[in-house]
């Protein structure tokens, strides 16, 4: 894999990005190279890599499961950026996160919410993304 993704998604070419907590990696597939890459691999600042979305501009946004229950964006330079962080919920994980189809809006959900409840009664969130 390139070691600026962003090129690869910028000249159209597909990527599929996934992650391994086992080992606390986020990977990428270059489907037109079949080429597989390690994107990040470290123990912190991420810790339990879970979810992943991305953008078209090649910022992936990494949920924690468990860790310190934060939402990371990973640049195509692979600097990591802490986004967000839920408070109080000790027993859950960040899940689910996504852009709104405009591409302004990132949607998740804390799985068991505050109370830790194994129904999920986390509910839907999400935080406006301000451009530039």
């Amino acid at each position: 894999m390139s070691s600026d993704w962003r090129k690869v998604c910028a000249q159209g070419v597909s990527a599929f990005f996934f992650t391994t907590e086992g080992d606390n990696r986020v990977w990428a597939y270059d489907t037109e190279n079949e080429h597989l890459g390690v994107v990040y691999d470290a123990d912190a600042p991420l810790n339990g890599v879970d979810n992943i979305t991305g953008t078209p501009s090649g910022d992936l946004y990494v949920a924690e499961d468990g860790g310190d229950m934060q939402i990371n964006l990973i640049t195509p330079e692979r600097i990591v950026i802490p986004v967000l962080r839920i408070a109080g919920h000790a027993r859950s994980e960040i899940t689910g996160p996504a852009f709104s189809p405009g591409g302004d809006r990132l949607h998740f959900s804390s799985q068991r919410g505050a109370r830790g409840d194994a129904a999920g009664a986390g509910g839907v969130t999400s935080i406006k993304r301000e451009s530039g």
